[in-house]
């Protein structure tokens, strides 16, 4: 059977572990303003994967709009900076420690897409010439 999630996706994706300490910083619009650090377990040009502190889980919905402004722990990526992004699904399974968000970019410019791509491609190249876990999202 194919997995149809697989199917919807658009662009080549990179998956790192929370142990990793790949971080972004996101401005949070609307009522709760202000600064939130999520860890960033997956990236494509579409858009990222975060993981969050469940105690940090009433600062934010489905829907809401962040803005990353930078991400920490991680060369190749600095160019990511002031990028509007929403939040398109949130998943708080019982079992697990963290949060999960599905966050998509909008309006990003065509050069920070370009830079996600080369980084994935240059990624992807390191690991096993080419054969990691990444898939296409």
């Amino acid at each position: 059977m194919v997995d149809e999630k697989q199917e919807k996706r658009n662009f080549q994706r990179i998956f790192f572990s929370i142990e990793d300490g790949i971080k972004g910083t996101f401005f949070l619009s609307g009522l709760q303003k202000g600064l939130l650090t999520a860890h960033i377990i997956n990236i494509s040009e579409g858009g990222f994967g975060l993981a969050l502190s469940k105690d940090k889980k009433d600062r934010i919905d489905k829907g809401d709009y962040v803005i990353l402004t930078h991400i920490m722990g991680i060369q190749g990526l600095e160019s990511l900076a002031n990028v509007k992004t929403e939040i398109k699904w949130i998943l708080d399974n019982p079992s697990l420690e963290f949060i999960a968000l599905g966050c998509e970019f909008l309006d990003a410019p065509e050069s920070q897409r370009d830079a996600i791509r080369i980084f994935i491609d240059s990624w992807h190249r390191k690991t096993i010439g080419g054969n990691s876990e990444g898939e296409h999202s």
